[in-house]
């Protein structure tokens, strides 16, 4: 049985499967399988045209297809982000069609766009991926760390300790955080620490800069982050990792776990550190931090599996308050779980979950390492628990997905709102990616209602399309939105010995964002690209405290927050990427212009020039060699001082080095050092310094 293959632009790697069948004179059936060259994962959507009988079929979700030929037919194979194929069929079978990832497009797997698993060239959104090794090369046990060295992201301090971040000049709370699609704890009582967030067991990181409230509702109206656990496989395998380092820096992690039709994995870890973030004053500064990560699977059948996912985290901090040794302490505690089902259902896929959280933090005060046992501070705690539902098919050139979140939420925060407060939430959101040549369309909405304010209706559309090979133009339009927070609908804090009171304001409406980009990415070569893009961002009807009278009871100074600014920010993101052999390098610049709109001030620590170059070696030696140079440049930036005026942040470079070496199968030793020339800038909240690190990690198979 003989094939030719005739190449547009690149040579196809073509392979029969199943027993021969010579072609008759009449058509018939031809059932083929198109797959990643690289990954062999099916393509879907690929088009499939017998040139000369005009006919046309697709790959299914599956990348299976069905066409009618005969012997000397040609079929050209044509899916977005892979080369063109031209394929003359001599004899018949069953076909496994292996194509070649095009230049312009990195042949990753991504959720985080549209919450379904799909190859980036199936979404017009472009995804940020930081992998495994990526996260490996910075060293860092917490995410603040590594997004830290994401271009187009700036970490942002907060009171009084803690670290956030901005994306695009789009900060905090505006941004969603997630872990493997869920929210990080804290977002509801805001108390998000992205410096407690860990690292443990993530495969990759994915941030996608701009508004996915159309996908993910609330609070990604400036972007997404979402952390992904990795999937266990394999046979069991027991690993464990310990590092040390500067200013007490000690860590430890434990892991189990194995694939099959059950499936399992358990991480835990335990970091301390005598830094807290945001705080500058190292005396009986103290952050130890436990976690736990877990996911267990179960295959029922070919066409149902099972999941069930356990995350505990505690955390303790400890900061000088005062010089007369009054320390603060800040005692955390969380757990999320869900149950998740999911299968195939006719020709599509669907999913549902069940998703529970509880995190509960507490602030004391007092003299010494410890605080009083007798401190009767009281606890504030959150609760969140939600069932959701989808749905993904693909029926011709549309691959079709929506679904339905139901949630039920609650915190009661003493102090700070009268008694316990709580809502309901139901939204539903659809999604369509039509494929027509090489253009991709995605429009998408979500329509949101809460019972305590109201709804909203976040649509979305973005396309993209292949001009050649080495091309990829894209271009989005994009509605986000937060929602206000319990405490801004509900404030009752009263403040005796500064004479001011806050009150919630019911009437708040959500924040709201247009975005809107272009962009395009080049393969220069097959081992370089090149990106950029222009984006605009505008947003109203954002939140603010403001003096609203005086309380006739108390006297006091009223304040009431209200829906009264307005912000803008815009810019260009320039990247590049080279890899060839055991190099790989990336250069990443941003410009960013972020305003108040009412005062056209720059907002607070929004650095207008910002960029990161990083480079990695792989060597052959022992049982390999991984050296790692990285160089994170944040420009100066106005930043808002405790007395009301505005100073300077001054800029920071920061640059980091690594070394992995495998000293034998399964153990490896790593010594790095960040901040490497001990740059101290001005204005920056949090301890800078020179700091080295040393660990070794071990794996084995029992």
């Amino acid at each position: 049985m003989r094939i030719g293959v005739a190449w547009r632009g690149a040579v196809l790697l073509l392979a029969l499967v199943g027993p021969p069948a010579a072609f008759g004179q009449a058509a018939s059936t031809v059932h083929g399988l198109v797959v990643d060259a690289g990954s062999g994962i099916p393509v879907a959507g690929a088009r499939i045209d017998n040139l000369p009988r005009h006919l046309r079929s697709e790959s299914a979700d599956n990348g299976t297809f069905t066409i009618t030929a005969v012997a000397g037919d040609t079929l050209r194979i044509r899916a977005l982000g892979y080369r063109p194929a031209d394929l003359l069929l001599t004899s018949a079978g069953q076909l496994r069609v292996p194509l070649i990832s095009a230049p312009a497009i990195l042949p990753e797997v991504v959720v985080t766009a549209s919450r379904l698993a799909q190859r980036a060239a199936e979404t017009a959104v472009p995804v940020t991926v930081v992998s495994a090794d990526q996260i490996a090369a910075t060293g860092a046990s917490a995410a603040d760390k590594v997004l830290a060295q994401v271009p187009g992201i700036q970490m942002l301090p907060t009171e009084p300790t803690g670290a956030d971040l901005s994306i695009r000049g789009i900060d905090g709370a505006r941004v969603l955080v997630l872990v493997d699609g869920e929210p990080t704890f804290g977002n509801l009582l805001e108390n998000r620490d992205l410096s407690r967030l860990s690292t443990i067991a993530t495969e990759r990181i994915e941030v996608v800069k701009g508004p996915l409230s159309a996908q993910y509702g609330s609070d990604a109206l400036g972007g997404v982050v979402n952390l992904l656990t990795a999937r266990p496989s394999g046979p069991m395998q027991l690993s464990a990792t310990g590092r040390a380092g500067g200013e007490g820096r000690r860590e430890a992690q434990l892991g189990v776990e194995g694939g099959g039709r059950f499936s399992y994995r358990v991480n835990g870890g335990w970091r301390e550190d005598q830094s807290v973030a945001s705080v500058t004053q190292p005396s009986s500064a103290l952050d130890r931090v436990y976690d736990i990560r877990s996911t267990f699977g179960f295959a029922v059948t070919p066409a149902l599996d099972l999941r069930a996912d356990v995350n505990l985290m505690r955390e303790r901090q400890r900061w000088q308050l005062s010089a007369d040794g009054f320390n603060g302490f800040n005692d955390n505690t969380g757990g999320t779980g869900w149950l998740e089902a999911a299968g195939r259902l006719g020709a599509g896929r669907w999913s549902s979950r069940l998703y529970f959280e509880d995190y509960t933090h507490r602030f004391r005060q007092a003299q010494g390492n410890l605080p009083l046992a007798s401190d009767t501070a009281p606890t504030q705690t959150e609760r969140t628990a939600k069932a959701s539902v989808s749905y993904a098919n693909r029926v011709g050139s549309h691959g079709l997905s929506g679904g339905i979140d139901l949630s039920g939420r609650s915190i009661d925060s003493p102090g700070k709102v009268d008694g316990a407060v709580s809502d309901r939430m139901l939204e539903g959101y659809a999604q369509d990616s039509w494929t027509a040549g090489q253009l991709l369309v995605t429009p998408a909405t979500r329509v949101s209602w809460n019972s305590r304010w109201g709804s909203t209706v976040t649509p979305s559309v973005s396309a993209a399309w292949e001009l050649s090979p080495s091309i990829r133009w894209r271009a989005a339009v994009g509605r986000g939105f937060r929602a206000p927070s319990f405490k801004e609908l509900a404030w009752d804090f009263s403040n005796p010995l500064a004479g001011y009171i806050i009150l919630g304001n019911p009437d708040l409406v959500p924040e709201r964002s247009w975005q809107y980009s272009t962009g395009a990415a080049f393969g220069l070569t097959p081992h370089l690209i090149a990106d950029a893009e222009f984006y605009r961002n505008d947003v109203h009807d954002l939140i603010e405290l403001d003096a609203d009278g005086t309380d006739p009871a108390s006297g006091f100074i009223r304040y009431r927050p209200h829906n009264v600014s307005r912000a803008r920010t815009q810019g260009v993101e320039l990247g590049l990427k080279w890899s060839t052999g055991p190099w790989l390098a990336s250069l990443g610049y941003n410009y960013l212009d972020a305003k108040d709109r009412a005062t056209n001030q720059t907002l607070d620590r929004r650095a207008t020039h910002s960029g990161r170059a990083a480079i990695g070696r792989q060597f052959a030696a022992l049982d390999g060699i991984r050296a790692d140079l990285t160089f994170v440049y944040t420009g100066s930036a106005p930043a808002a001082q405790a007395d009301g005026s505005i100073g300077t942040q001054a800029q920071y470079l920061a640059t980091n080095a690594q070394l992995r070496i495998g000293l034998v199968h399964g153990l490896e030793a790593s010594g790095g050092v960040d901040n490497l020339f001990d740059a101290r800038p001005a204005g920056w909240q949090g301890l800078f310094g020179r700091r080295y690190y040393f660990g070794l990690t071990t794996s084995w198979q029992p």
